[in-house]
């Protein structure tokens, strides 16, 4: 495999960035997706907001993904919490007992800005969505773009999917 030099390469290469810094287990990053819920009913092509609440994450921390994907370890701000950001991913779900295909999704957004004054983060389903059944899931990164990294195996999850229907 060719050695990673921060571009996203499809083709896959070996990356030898060090991890990095791992933060203790009082501070494990969680998510939730607060809208939409299980039992949301959206309008098909209706413009919705999706919102979502992280703890232990200093959101805001997002560099160049075209340029510097994976080449920085994970960092700690001084109170230990992991830097980094969230992306929101939806997909529609032809058959709710097969794999979802990872390369094809209806909606991505990443979530680059500092959460607001309720810790929320959001993204603007401007043109709505198609009929159908979605699911919707978080993918919290550090500031690298690579997953968070939990100095526990043996956790809860630190990212969340919903199931909605448009």
């Amino acid at each position: 495999k060719d050695l990673f030099n921060g571009t996203q390469n499809p083709n896959g290469e070996c990356v030898t960035t060090v991890m990095g810094e791992i933060p203790s287990k009082n501070k494990m990053v969680s998510t939730v997706i607060i809208f939409p819920i299980e039992t949301s009913k959206i309008k098909a092509f209706q413009q919705f907001t999706i919102r979502t609440k992280t703890i232990n994450l200093k959101t805001g921390f997002f560099d160049d993904p075209v340029k510097q994907y994976y080449i920085f370890p994970q960092t700690l701000d001084n109170k230990g919490f992991i830097q980094g950001h969230s992306h929101v991913t939806v997909q529609k779900i032809l058959n709710r007992f097969a794999p979802l295909d990872p390369q094809k999704f209806d909606f991505f957004k990443g979530l680059n800005d500092p959460a607001d004054g309720k810790g929320e983060l959001t993204a603007l389903v401007e043109k709505g969505l198609p009929a159908g059944n979605y699911r919707l899931c978080t993918m919290v990164s550090s500031f690298a773009h690579q997953p968070t990294l939990m100095p526990v195996a043996q956790r809860g999850a630190q990212d969340d999917c919903v199931r909605f229907t448009v």
